[in-house]
């Protein structure tokens, strides 16, 4: 059988000296990898049950997954019992949180699982295909930022139980389907599910990964191989769990839902600003160089250690453009830096889907100034050297000191919470806030979370054996101390049980 894929030579990769680091790193990439990777698992599971559930989001998708195991609402997701309008995306993440609630039961660890795997496969990926498309040095060195970026680790991404992680992972898989596409027309069936699973995850954010196609088609025309069965597979399994899902939401409340879905998540938060979080034109720069000014001060004495000249962009650029690389990284970076920026509601997590790009730009970067280390005086080398060593000191340590001095579980009453699981279970628990992290985190505890704003309150709402969380001191003969940690402590009414 005659076969009309078109064949693509190997993209050549610059080769250093023997002895050089592109030798070392061809050499041992299997070892480095691993150690990257290893540091990318560090870095999304240090701590991760120590870190307190937030509101919102977080909590959002937490009691949503829950109520869709105790109660089977997989279509229609709820709150509270009630079908949830407010969280207006479809229900892949839901589903996700709740086959892993179900395998290894309810607790913070669990619900940030699939996240975790996310992030990790995202830096694998970059790994994998980096090596390939360009070469080992910018595979390892992209991997290594990745894995120590602020934004992509801690920001509504890797470490909390958010859509982030995972729909950066799935726009990075459809930039690869998209590199392998020339190489094999059936790559582009991939296209089909992954758009499905981006619209299932995160509903009209779809016209993401989407745009990157549309460029990459367009800037592709004169070569783009039209052949009809692969694109016609590809459009069958993204159309049918689809449209299986909106047909099934459909019969629980008709257009209500996926009315929301449409014209207040998209066309809403895109003309709007909602919910309070505007921007200007420059919003996303900000919050890069904010969120990883480690990383973009190693490019910049990259950039000052071996300027770019007109000469090798040139012969950079048109290096990939032959190999179709310049298309992907124009349409990968320009549409996931100028979408959100489009948009008039603003959020620092929008980026997330930016930074393997961003990963790859200060990988070429370092690789550019260390092709001409051989030629260049001692003290550059030098001072490169120094400033990797201080970007990944500054990133790593940052990625720490963030868990214990602003997600630490003890800043609120969840730890209290937890660490009291059997005293409170199968009772009444009164907090002094009333918000769906702490109901999440009291139901782990197998209790009943009931809202008090003051001790008075709850001693005339409460029975005997009710407890009281509190960060107000309580001298009461009704109330009795059961245990204190951190700022708060816990109550209970009735019988002594202090210790």
């Amino acid at each position: 059988m005659r076969d009309d894929t078109p064949s693509v030579a190997p993209e050549p990769h610059r080769v250093a000296r023997p002895g050089g680091v592109a030798t070392l790193c061809a050499r041992h990439f299997t070892a480095f990898a691993c150690l990257v990777l290893a540091l990318a698992a560090f870095n999304l599971t240090f701590r991760l049950g120590s870190e307190f559930l937030t509101e919102w989001d977080e909590s959002l998708y937490a009691t949503a997954a829950s109520e869709a195991v105790d109660a089977g609402h997989w279509i229609g997701t709820t709150m509270e019992g009630e079908l949830d309008y407010y969280n207006t995306k479809p229900p892949l993440n839901v589903w996700l949180i709740a086959l892993t609630f179900k395998v290894f039961g309810k607790s913070l660890i669990a619900l940030r699982l699939i996240s975790v795997v996310a992030a990790w496969l995202t830096v694998f990926v970059l790994l994998v295909w980096g090596r390939r498309s360009r070469g080992p040095v910018v595979a390892l060195v992209a991997g290594l930022v990745l894995a120590t970026s602020f934004g992509f680790i801690h920001i509504h991404a890797g470490r909390s139980a958010n859509t982030d992680a995972l729909f950066t992972l799935i726009v990075l898989l459809t930039v690869v389907t998209l590199w392998a596409e020339p190489r094999s027309r059936w790559a582009r069936v991939w296209l089909g599910p992954l758009l499905a699973a981006a619209f299932l995850l995160r509903g009209m954010a779809v016209l993401m990964p989407l745009g990157i196609v549309a460029v990459v088609w367009t800037l592709r025309r004169p070569k783009l191989d039209r052949a009809l069965a692969p694109t016609l597979v590809a459009a069958i399994l993204c159309v049918v769990p689809v449209g299986a899902w909106m047909i099934a939401r459909y019969r629980v409340d008709q257009w209500q839902f996926l009315d929301r879905l449409f014209f207040y998540d998209f066309v809403a938060r895109t003309t709007n600003v909602i919910e309070d979080h505007p921007g200007g034109l420059f919003y996303y720069l900000n919050i890069l160089q904010k969120h990883q000014f480690d990383w973009l001060f190693l490019g910049l004495v990259a950039l000052l250690l071996a300027p770019l000249s007109w000469a090798t962009l040139r012969r950079s650029s048109s290096r990939w453009r032959e190999h179709g690389f310049a298309v992907l990284m124009i349409a990968w970076a320009g549409v996931t830096l100028i979408e959100p920026t489009l948009m008039r509601t603003k959020l620092p997590w929008y980026l997330n889907t930016f930074y393997p790009a961003f990963a790859i730009g200060i990988a070429w970067l370092v690789v550019h100034a260390l092709s001409g280390a051989g030629t260049t005086p001692q003290w550059r080398r030098r001072a490169l050297a120094g400033a990797f060593l201080v970007a990944f000191a500054v990133a790593e340590s940052k990625l720490v000191w963030y868990s214990f001095v602003y997600r630490d579980l003890a800043l609120t009453d969840q730890s209290l919470v937890l660490t009291e699981m059997e005293e409170l279970a199968g009772h009444r628990l009164y907090r002094e806030r009333a918000d769906r992290a702490g109901t999440f985190v009291t139901g782990l505890a197998h209790a009943e979370s009931r809202y008090a704003p003051d001790t008075q309150s709850f001693l005339q709402e409460s029975q005997p054996g009710d407890y009281l969380i509190t960060a107000e001191p309580v001298s009461h003969p009704e109330l009795h101390l059961v245990r204190s940690k951190g700022r708060y402590s816990l109550y209970r009414h009735g019988t002594r049980t202090s210790r």
